[in-house]
């Protein structure tokens, strides 16, 4: 009886995503043949979906629909995939990611605020020039402390790890300063939340085959019982009265010859919202947890794909350290270099591009549609449909990245002066539009900064002696978690 209701409700589900798939008022894209009911197209779309979708768009054309679990989704290549990104009154990249990932019921303290890329860019990005000495201080130190000297070869497997703590040294210092970001509580929250919080989104969305969104539905009921992202608030909560409390108590003692603390805290401690009275610590945390959600993985994630091309390449070392050597005259002698140090990394900065173009994933960067749109060729998708881009039509195109797309040619961005946080119709990495990621140059920076000084103190190669490409989970890339040997230079 049961097995009978749930092959009814599947079916039943299926009939009423292909009805509206069908709706006679609109020009459809069109649906790529496929042969198994109910699962549709999700078993080849994980298990091959480079050739998969490269094949269904030789016989469907620029923008096709798929049926991925339990529901239509239509996937844009090249000639249209700006118009996504660019018309953000009728496709919408939030909407999509809630879905995948509910943060609202995560961070639940965060309804009000809504204006998370104005502060991003008024108390972070605008005054990164003022943050350079810091970044690269706390980038070497936790350099250090994670991978030491390597007076003899050291070993280091998923180096993403890795690179997540390090990362985490000088963002927790611009976010909650310097004195709070010496905490291991504090940095282990800064490395652990992202992953702890992510966990409800690596659920395969199974239930979305009896019925559209199901899955998102069942998540937030879960996170409401349990959200893992619980116990790093509280951490957050707890340094914060303190730190909050003697900054504000400080502030009263000294006057005008206080020393202000210059971090994003003190940012939000100086809005005019901002009641010293009635202090909202857990709105403050959340705040916070955002910004770690969207800085620390993506970051740490990119570093990782460059560092693993860089030693599965040891042929393109040498040069790129001659490079940093001309670069360090202008260090101090503390060894910090000025801001402007970074713009003369060029070949580091094309390494990197390459690196990140080569690197995102097959099909990405999901929206959905806010209300019924026509694309310039005349195909039409209804209000709610989720839009995927076709990443790999982008970077595999000849036209937009030069002769052999497909190889890795490390310096082919110095002809184009095309640096690695600029966004366009041949890099997709960072989003297009106004809605671009507007921390990307923060992201970059620190790349930069951490390799200017990895190369500079170590020989690198992979323990295999070979090259590592990403690893593939259904048309997504992960750094691979493959040795990596450190030793330090003679």
């Amino acid at each position: 009886m049961y097995q009978s209701v749930i092959l009814g409700s599947l079916l039943l589900a299926t009939l009423y995503v292909l009805k509206r798939m069908r709706d006679p008022k609109l020009n459809m894209p069109p649906l790529v043949r496929y042969k198994f009911p109910i699962i549709g197209h999700t078993y080849i779309y994980l298990t091959n979906s480079e050739e998969f979708l490269k094949q269904c768009k030789k016989e469907y054309g620029e923008i096709f629909s798929l049926y991925l679990w339990g529901e239509v989704k239509t996937i844009v290549g090249k000639e249209h995939l700006q118009e996504v990104l660019k018309r953000d009154d009728s496709f919408d990249a939030g909407i999509a990611f809630e879905r995948l990932l509910p943060l609202s019921v995560i961070l639940k303290h965060l309804a009000k605020f809504q204006n998370s890329t104005k502060v991003l860019k008024e108390y972070v990005m605008n005054k990164l020039k003022t943050y350079t000495e810091r970044m690269q201080k706390n980038l070497n130190f936790a350099t250090q402390k994670y991978i030491g000297d390597c007076d003899e070869p050291k070993i280091i497997s998923n180096v993403y790890d890795t690179m997540t703590k390090i990362i985490c040294y000088p963002i927790a210092d611009i976010f909650v300063g310097k004195e709070l970001s010496q905490y291991e509580e504090i940095i282990n929250t800064f490395s652990d939340f992202t992953i702890d919080a992510a966990k409800i989104s690596i659920i395969p969305p199974v239930l979305d085959f009896i019925y559209p969104r199901l899955q998102y539905y069942i998540n937030c009921i879960i996170l409401k019982i349990y959200n893992p992202a619980v116990k790093h608030q509280r951490i957050l909560i707890k340094h914060l009265k303190n730190q909050i409390y003697k900054r504000l108590q400080e502030k009263e003692k000294y006057g005008d010859s206080w020393k202000r603390p210059a971090d994003f805290l003190q940012d939000l401690l100086e809005e005019e919202s901002f009641d010293p009275n009635n202090i909202n610590y857990a709105e403050i945390a959340d705040k916070i947890c955002l910004f770690i959600f969207v800085s620390i993985h993506t970051t740490s994630n990119s570093c990782t794909h460059v560092i693993m091309d860089l030693t599965s390449r040891p042929e393109y070392i040498q040069e790129l350290y001659e490079e940093q050597l001309e670069v360090r005259k202008e260090a101090d002698e503390n060894g910090i270099l000025p801001f402007e140090a970074l713009n003369k990394m060029k070949k580091l900065d094309s390494f990197i591009r390459e690196s990140l173009r080569l690197s995102e994933s097959i099909s990405t960067l999901p929206h959905v549609v806010t209300k019924d749109y026509t694309f310039a060729n005349g195909l039409q998708v209804p209000k709610d449909r989720a839009v995927h881009l076709y990443t790999d039509d982008v970077y595999l195109d000849e036209s937009l990245q030069g002769p052999n797309p497909k190889s890795f040619e490390p310096f082919r961005h110095l002809e184009t002066n095309a640096s690695a946080t600029k966004i366009g119709k041949n890099f997709l990495l960072f989003g297009g539009g106004k809605h671009a990621c507007p921390g990307r140059q923060l992201a970059i920076n620190e790349v930069k900064f951490f390799l200017h000084n990895v190369i500079l103190k170590y020989n690198l190669r992979t323990e295999s002696g070979k090259i590592e490409g990403p690893k593939m989970i259904g048309p997504r890339k992960f750094p691979s978690e493959a040795g990596i040997v450190f030793e330090k230079r003679k």
